[in-house]
């Protein structure tokens, strides 16, 4: 059984219910989110899916692995034994890829707040018109009705960073340590029969 996959595939489906109630609730509220910001958002959710597919291949590939050893875990050769070991520190390598992109999901989403940001300062009208008070008072409150809307991809980066594809990372991380104890394990299990089957 793929235990692993199966609970990717549920962070997974949690992950996309969560992104379809922000899309519903944002389209019930008229958010007009400007090009920029769409254009953020959508590359973090393209990384993001980019990453989970990655992730969702490495969660399959552990599960083979794993039901490879644990078909007969006392039967297998030594090098049949260390050919999975090597197979699972090759995937827990790979899951670093996991990591990186979690933590560098805020910052493309950081991008986006201050481009979004300066977007807003100029479609406010900028201080073209001089230092008059009342135009900076236009100017400001022109921009604070928007500037919220510009960490829209910093809050869409946290979220697929650091909170989805974390725990994803962990995860995967996770079962391939506790496989590897495993291995461990068995193997001083069996030394020791061996050891004492001579004596």
């Amino acid at each position: 059984m793929k235990k692993l996959f199966l609970k990717w595939c549920l962070t997974t489906l949690v992950t996309f219910a969560v992104a379809f109630i922000a899309i519903v609730f944002a389209r019930e509220q008229s958010l007009q989110l400007s090009p920029i910001i769409k254009i953020m958002v959508g590359l973090i959710a393209a990384v993001y899916l980019v990453a989970a597919g990655y992730c969702g291949k490495l969660c399959w590939r552990t599960d083979k692995a794993l039901e490879d050893f644990d078909k007969n875990p006392l039967s297998l050769s030594p090098e049949a034994r260390e050919k999975i070991r090597k197979y699972l520190r090759k995937i827990q390598h790979k899951t670093d890829h996991l990591s990186f992109t979690a933590n560098w999901l805020p910052y493309i989403g950081m991008f986006g707040a201050v481009a979004g940001i300066t977007v807003f300062l100029e479609g406010a009208g900028g201080l073209r018109g001089g230092v008059d008070v009342t135009h900076i008072k236009e100017i400001m409150s022109n921009a604070m009705s928007g500037i919220g809307l510009a960490f829209i991809p910093t809050l869409t980066g946290i979220f697929f960073g650091p909170i989805i594809l974390s725990w994803q990372h962990h995860m995967v991380e996770h079962e391939i340590e506790y496989a590897l104890k495993d291995f461990r394990r068995d193997e001083n299990t069996s030394a020791r029969r061996d050891s004492e089957n001579k004596g």
